[in-house]
């Protein structure tokens, strides 16, 4: 009696450990797939904060050169130095559902000259005639010491304003207005006849290209004038909004 009360109790002892082991496995199994669960919610929300990042920061430069470029008119005599002198810069910090996240982009002008450039991204791509500009992007997210997310890329912006056309179009204007305007140098009621049968053939040639063309001159002593001209690309579709795009010449004969 006394083996068998023996062997039963070690029976027990062995069956109980066992469901412990087998307890104590499905215990650690239960919290590395908590874990794993855990780690891949964040490793998800890190990257789509990146991509959101990258885009509200995108948008915030795009915007800022719109509102440069709509508040203060470019000179045809040095448009590309302006555009070149074209720059904007935004960042973003903070946490989002224990995430913390730091990002900084920059952007400017980035010319066709330079020849195409690898976009890992793609937020618009570079299109020929319109400003390009380059964005320097920075992204850093921190999912409590977990899951750290690192990124530095380069992609391509443009604003449509259609600078190509604008340029074509400073030239033939101001070259036609001065010819226009020197045929009769010391007459201005020839020179103001000149001016206004020369001045619709540029109106049109200005709005086949999506500019409104409006222009002036004015005598300047005896046998010279002075002439100005305004082209405005109406309605470009901006970031914020649409917004005008003007760009103004002006000129001396005589």
């Amino acid at each position: 009696m006394a083996r068998a009360a023996i062997a039963a109790t070690l029976t027990s002892v062995i069956l109980l450990s066992v469901l412990v082991v087998a307890d104590a496995t499905v215990v650690t199994a239960q919290d590395n797939l908590a874990a794993s669960s855990q780690l891949s919610r964040l490793e998800k929300r890190e990257l789509l904060l990146e991509q959101s990042l990258a885009g509200s920061l995108s948008l915030d430069l795009l915007g800022q050169v719109q509102t440069a470029l709509s508040s203060t008119p470019s000179e045809c005599s040095s448009l590309q130095n302006s555009l070149r002198s074209v720059s904007a810069g935004s960042s973003s910090a903070g946490d989002d559902s224990g995430v913390a996240f730091l990002a900084n982009a920059t952007a400017g002008y980035y010319p066709e000259s330079v020849g195409p450039m690898a976009d890992n991204l793609t937020i618009s791509g570079e299109v020929p005639g319109v400003l390009d500009l380059r964005e320097t992007l920075s992204i850093r997210e921190d999912g409590g010491g977990v899951v750290t997310l690192a990124r530095r890329e380069t992609h391509i912006l443009n604003v449509p304003i259609h600078v190509d056309s604008a340029l074509s179009l400073c030239v033939s204007t101001q070259g036609a207005l001065g010819s226009a305007l020197a045929s009769s140098p010391c007459n201005a009621t020839l020179d103001q006849a000149a001016f206004d049968a020369t001045l619709p053939g540029l109106a049109d040639q200005a709005s086949a290209q999506g500019f409104a063309l409006t222009a002036g001159w004015e005598p300047v002593g005896t046998c010279s004038a002075s002439f100005w001209f305004r082209l405005v690309e109406l309605g470009v579709s901006g970031a914020t909004g649409s917004f005008d795009w003007t760009v103004i010449g002006s000129g001396t004969v005589g």
